[in-house]
C-alpha cells in the first residue's frame, strides 16, 4: 500500500479514513516559527487551536496604526492649493484659449465625458 500525503494540508490519504472514524485521538501540538524565528503564542483554553504572531508583525501593525492616525490628523481640504487655484481664477490665467482647449482635451481624453 503506497502512503500519498496533501502537501499543502499534510494529510495522509491513506490514514484518513480511519482517523475520522476514532473521536478519542488527540491532536498532535504543532508550532510554527515566524519568518523572524521569534513569536507569541495565544492559546484558547480547551481548544486545540492556537495563533502566533510574530513580533515583527506586532511591531509593523503599531507602526500601520500610528500612520494611519497620523493620516487622520490631516485635512481633508489643502487650504494653500485651494488659495493659489482661487488667485489663478481672479487674476485671468484660466480664461485663455489655450487654457480652455487644454482643459477641453484633458476631459475629453479622461473618459468622463
Amino acid at each position: 500500500m503506497s502512503t500519498s500525503v496533501d502537501k499543502t494540508s499534510g494529510i495522509n490519504h491513506n490514514l484518513a479514513g480511519e482517523i475520522a472514524g476514532n473521536q478519542n485521538l488527540a491532536r498532535p501540538e504543532k508550532t510554527n516559527k515566524a519568518a523572524s524565528g521569534i513569536s507569541r503564542e495565544l492559546h484558547t483554553p480547551g481548544k486545540g487551536d492556537k495563533v502566533e504572531i510574530s513580533a515583527e508583525a506586532e511591531e509593523l501593525q503599531k507602526t500601520l496604526s500610528t500612520l494611519k492616525a497620523e493620516i487622520n490628523k490631516l485635512p481633508d481640504i489643502r487650504e494653500e492649493k485651494i488659495k493659489n487655484a482661487r488667485a489663478r481664477i481672479e487674476g485671468g490665467i484660466y480664461d485663455r484659449n489655450a487654457v480652455v482647449k487644454e482643459v477641453a482635451r484633458s476631459i475629453k481624453e479622461s473618459g468622463l465625458i
